[in-house]
Formats: structure tokens, sequence, C-alpha cells
């Protein structure tokens, strides 16, 4: 199979961690992630990808452990910032459902990554995660013209497979900068068909990422571009910019080398919550034949809660309400 089978996300540039195993714990809290993608509405058999993560930093000897954040719970507080200068251990994890046409997917994996300081304004982070995926073909989807069809009977139907799988990567940031390298499917798994060996791999698929924020008072301008890079496949850019005010709110615009036009809105919520929606618009030939594709990402930052201490409110001392007595003269005696 030539071509990028890895699942294609428009929330790529506000959770990196999706293709990056090193890309979690860039800011000291946690990171829960839900997404929901459905491509091409409106076209028979389109892409259909949910996909949740999770990353924290953990603490050790060396390494703190989560921020405070939010604490009172303010409606549309900003983003937890970047921190850097110190020592951070990230884990995570991601759990992945992907439908295309008759296959689909199911994976989850695990990671861990570990961030250095090199300056005190810049880390440098390299992870690696491992995983488990199960692909097969749903039945209730196949059409046969002829449904004595013995090659699909004996080769496909009702057939899997299991495989462990590894990805790699490293990040660059600090001061408003992100840089991120990363590797899918390093162990390029042989397709099989019950058992049956084919000349189709699962490709190694390549990331490059970089954005950079640049503030201008209550705003930040932040342009980006994701090249993905498959064997035997054409190479893909995502590129574009997103518009944040008060780092609660953004607007992005986005195009793709693949003839599709993304533009998203999002903005953090009540308490840590934050949502963004994402509608993408296909320029080339399958406009006519799909209504387009939406995403819709929802996610909340988990920081380290901290005890709130009530003010101690000094009680007045007790006043003296007894009347004094009146003083005895003492008689002369004559």
């Amino acid at each position: 199979v030539n071509a990028q089978q890895e699942s294609q996300f428009a929330s790529s540039f506000q959770n990196p961690y999706i293709y990056n195993p090193a890309a979690g714990g860039m800011s000291s809290v946690a990171q829960v992630d839900l997404i929901a993608r459905m491509q091409w509405v409106g076209y028979g058999g389109g892409p259909k990808t949910i996909n949740f993560s999770a990353h924290s930093v953990v603490g050790s000897k060396e390494s703190p452990a989560m921020d405070a954040y939010n604490q009172a719970g303010k409606f549309m507080y900003g983003r937890p910032k970047v921190t850097t200068g110190k020592l951070k251990h990230v884990v995570g994890g991601r759990v992945l459902s992907d439908e295309i046409g008759v296959f689909n997917r199911v994976a989850v994996s695990g990671s861990y990554a570990i961030h250095l300081p090199v300056t005190k304004d810049f880390n440098l982070g390299v992870g690696i995660g491992l995983g488990w995926s199960n692909h097969n073909i749903n039945q209730k989807r196949v059409v046969l013209y002829d449904q004595q069809d013995d090659i699909y009977t004996n080769a496909l139907a009702g057939s899997q497979q299991h495989r462990l799988d590894a990805n790699a990567g490293l990040v660059f940031y600090g001061k408003g900068l992100f840089f991120g390298a990363s590797m899918t499917n390093a162990l390029k798994n042989r397709a099989k068909f019950n058992g049956l060996e084919t000349e189709s791999f699962y490709n190694r698929h390549f990331y490059l990422n970089l954005a950079y924020g640049i503030k201008a008072g209550k705003l930040t301008i932040e342009p980006g571009v994701i090249a993905k890079f498959a064997e035997n496949a054409p190479v893909n850019l995502d590129f574009g910019a997103r518009f944040l005010y008060k780092n609660a709110i953004w607007l992005g615009v986005y195009g793709r080398t693949s003839n599709n036009l993304v533009f998203q809105f999002g903005t953090t919520l009540v308490e840590n919550i934050y949502l963004s929606y994402s509608y993408e618009h296909s320029v080339g030939r399958i406009k006519n034949a799909a209504s387009g594709t939406h995403e819709i990402q929802l996610g909340i930052y988990i920081g380290k809660r901290v005890a709130k201490v009530k003010p101690q409110i000094e009680e007045p001392a007790p006043q003296d309400t007894t009347t004094p007595e009146a003083p005895v003269e003492e008689k002369k005696e004559e």
C-alpha cells in the first residue's frame, strides 16, 4: 500500500502528542484530550476517527510534579504556560479507533519522555512509545458482485491482524518556539490476511513540526507547518496560522497540499476545559461528492490541587461590663 496510512487531524497543532511521544508535558500540567473526526461527510464509507490521549509530568527527586492551574475556576482562563529550564519526566497514553471503508483499526499505546533543560529558556525532549493494534475487515460493509466469491471467502472474510509497534520523537521548545520530529510504524510490519503475508507494509511515517508564537499585546500570532512523509508516497504539508486572544480564544486557518482548507475555532471554557471545532473543506475532485470534514476536540488541563486556607478571624477580647465599686472611706477614731 503506497499512501499515507496514518489518521489525519486538524487538531495536531494544539496537541502534537498525537504524532510525537516526546511532545507531552511541555506544560507542567496533565492534559486529557478527546478528538472525534468525521471525514468526507455525505460520502459513503468516509473515514471516522476517535482519538483519546493523555499525558502528564511525573514527580521525582530531580523533577518537580505538576503546577497549579486555574484554582479559582475562572471562565476563559488562559492555556497553561510552557515550562522550561528544568528536568521533566513525562508519561502518556493513547487509544485510537479508525474506520475507513471496510477496514477498522483499534490501537492502544503508551509512552515515556524525558525533557532536559538546554538553558533556562529552552528544553530538549526525547520520547518513545510502544503499542498494540488490531486491523480487521468489517464484513457488514463489504459489497460483493458475486456472493459466491471464493477468493474473498477464503482469504479475506473475517480476517484480522494483531501487531506490536513502536514510535519515537524529539522536541525542542521555549520562548514561543516549538520544533518536533517523530516517526510512527517504526517496525514496518507486513500486512497479513488470515495469517497469509502480503507484499504490503504498514509504512513508516515521518513528521516535522515547526511553530512560533509572535506576541502583539493581548494577541498572539502563531504560524506553523507540519510536513508528513511516508515511504513511496507524496509529501503532505499542513501550513497556516493560529490567532490567539489572551491565550484563551483562538482562530486557525490552514491549508493542505492534499487540496483541503481548514477553518478552526477554539476556546477555554469553565474551570479547566477547552473546546475546538474544525471544518475542513475539500477543493479537489471529491468536493462534489462530500460536504466536508468535521472535527471536534474536547479536553481538560489538570493541575496540582492547592488546599485553600481560610483566613483566621481574630475574635475581639471580651469587655468587662461590671460596675466598679465605690471607694470606702475609713472613719477616724476621736
